[in-house]
């Protein structure tokens, strides 16, 4: 990636090390944070539904600019008791942002994402209240390929310890309560609902709609995995015509963050798919059809 837009590859350091010069950064940044560029376009979700292939694939464009660490800085989830001052010193300098819209004659991005801002229901309201002219990109999957694929990214980190069927029944009292907790102390970060969300997650139009209330129709965009995985020049494209930036020539699309998974008993997937029926229609109504599930 050019001229330093987005540290998105992992330092060739020892994990401690890694946050000794993290830690050095994060302190130097936040000095001249009121120097650096906000973000005007957010990749929010869903998660597992290849945020990070698509985020890589704008930073390839010489305009689009990433943080300076990580792909997420999780300010509006994780790290909401920090003060606007640390979330804006992530980013690069705005002399850098704007020189290269200069030399370039091009309009210019900056941007971060995150896969559990779409789902989370106090972020919409949150990025709306710091950055209400943002734009987000939304990225959805077949929300029973993506709840089972979920279910087993926390069996590999050890996060989860059910198997997939009782995970999913065990769903609905592990996650009980949690919503109120979180609407009622912007700090609190739920474990179970980031970690054990596997069918709420999948529920696309309660969450679209969200930000369609708080943002905007016109500052969301919706768009479907599997047409990323099949077309991703013609999908890319649409997110930089969405973001105003010219389009990217010769992009490669590799697939990055790819695990493959079971896919689960048909009476597991039969199960998934019965508690989305109802968001699944809601979702194609405000596609105007073109996301069917």
């Amino acid at each position: 990636m050019a001229h330093g837009r987005g540290s998105l590859g992992k330092f060739a350091l020892p994990t401690p090390a890694r946050r000794l010069v993290r830690a050095a950064t994060t302190t130097a940044t936040r000095v001249n944070a009121d120097k650096r560029a906000l973000p005007n376009f957010l990749i929010i979700g869903a998660q597992r539904a290849g945020t990070t292939s698509l985020f890589y694939y704008l930073l390839a464009h010489e305009n689009v600019f990433g943080p300076i660490r990580n792909k997420g800085v999780h300010w509006y989830d994780s790290g909401f008791h920090h003060p606007p001052a640390w979330y804006r010193s992530h980013f690069p300098l705005q002399a850098t942002v704007d020189a290269v819209a200069k030399k370039s004659g091009q309009p210019t991005a900056v941007g971060e994402g995150s896969p559990y801002y779409l789902y989370h229901p106090q972020i919409a309201a949150r990025i709306a209240g710091a950055l209400p002219t943002t734009k987000v990109i939304a990225l959805l999957r077949d929300p029973v390929d993506r709840a089972i694929s979920h279910h087993q990214h926390e069996l590999a980190r050890g996060f989860e310890t059910l198997p997939l069927a009782d995970a999913i029944a065990a769903e609905e009292s592990r996650l009980d309560g949690e919503a109120e907790k979180m609407a009622a102390d912007p700090t609190y970060v739920s474990f179970a609902d980031m970690h054990f969300s596997y069918a709420a997650r999948g529920r696309y139009a309660e969450q679209i709609e969200r930000y369609h209330q708080h943002l905007g129709r016109d500052q969301v965009l919706v768009l479907d995995q599997r047409l990323l995985l099949s077309e991703p020049e013609k999908t890319v494209r649409r997110a930089f015509d969405f973001l105003g930036i010219p389009p990217l020539v010769d992009g490669e699309y590799p697939t990055y963050n790819k695990r493959d998974y079971d896919k689960g008993d048909a009476e597991v997937r039969a199960t998934l798919a019965e508690k989305f029926i109802d968001a699944n229609e809601r979702l194609a109504e405000l596609t105007d059809g073109e996301i069917v599930f």
